[in-house]
């Protein structure tokens, strides 16, 4: 097994450029500094510098370990102040993985409100499309997933899911302004920027306007929501969207309202098979849904 201390005296020489400067750093002698580095060496099997009297040069093969030593050095420590503060009672901990739609709207705002009651929490942040969400939690490399409602059932547990109406978004100058609702109708030979076919939204979109005789065109189309927001507020087309989004979008100075569709916006949140959840991730998720129910009857 390799050394983490000759592993460390390798990233201060990286760091330094010199033996003698993390030997000073390190606060030991430059011999037990060079003992380390020729150790770990001869047991990579890999030559790390090239010395020229007392000069140290790195060599690409010391670089591309670099990259990789000081990843995990790092991990290491940050476990190390882990250890620390939950030995002190300093610590919880949920980690999330959530699609982009969720990690850039409701969710910040659910775990603000969490913080406010558990100042200490901490909350550790992944976001990603619906299937790495569920890879994720399945692995156990997140405690809670929040996603589009997949078919992954057999790989993980549902939690809760639910529906939410699409809407209209718009720059606040377009013609449809003055309405206040939007049916499918009203969208007919509309620029719209749309979803990427293999996306929810995309498909539901697809669906609603195969039967029109005028259907919308589809000028530019994204994955992610808050890409189609911005492309809107740049006047390049109307869009359907999430709430998430619509709301986000308003914040911005755009326009929102509601569609009158039977299509939804269907979401889902999960955690591995038979997995407990800790009281904050349950916090949370609540949190959530009441954040969602804002918008189930809009």
């Amino acid at each position: 097994m390799l050394s983490q201390r000759a592993l460390e005296a390798f990233r201060e020489v990286m760091r330094c450029g010199t033996i003698s400067g993390a030997a000073e750093e390190m606060r030991v002698s430059q011999p037990a500094i060079s003992r380390q580095i020729r150790d770990l060496e001869d047991r990579l099997g890999l030559s790390l510098f090239t010395r020229h009297g007392g000069r140290v040069t790195a060599t690409p093969e010391a670089h591309e370990f670099w990259t990789e030593v000081e990843r995990n050095l790092v991990g290491l420590k940050q476990i190390e102040r882990a250890a620390e503060q939950i030995k002190r009672g300093q610590r919880s901990t949920i980690t999330v993985a959530a699609a982009p739609v969720f990690a850039l709207t409701a969710l910040p705002e659910a775990v603000a409100v969490l913080h406010r009651q558990q100042p200490r929490l901490t909350t550790s942040f992944l976001s990603m499309t619906t299937l790495p969400v569920v890879r994720q939690v399945a692995l156990g490399q997140c405690q809670v997933g929040f996603g589009m409602r997949t078919h992954h059932k057999f790989e993980t547990d549902l939690i809760c899911a639910g529906e939410l109406p699409y809407r209209f978004i718009a720059p606040t100058d377009h013609p449809l302004a003055d309405k206040p609702s939007i049916q499918v109708e009203d969208l007919a030979g509309q620029d719209l920027v749309g979803f990427e076919d293999s996306t929810q939204t995309g498909r539901n979109q697809d669906r609603l306007f195969a039967g029109m005789a005028n259907p919308p065109l589809v000028r530019f189309r994204s994955y992610l929501s808050h890409i189609v927001s911005v492309m809107v507020l740049r006047g390049l087309g109307v869009a359907l969207v999430d709430p998430f989004t619509a709301e986000t979008h308003e914040q911005m100075g755009g326009l929102s309202r509601p569609f009158l569709s039977g299509e939804r916006f269907e979401y889902s949140v999960i955690k591995s098979i038979g997995a407990r959840l800790s009281s904050e991730c349950t916090e949370l998720i609540q949190t959530f849904e009441e954040l969602v129910d804002r918008h189930r009857t809009e």
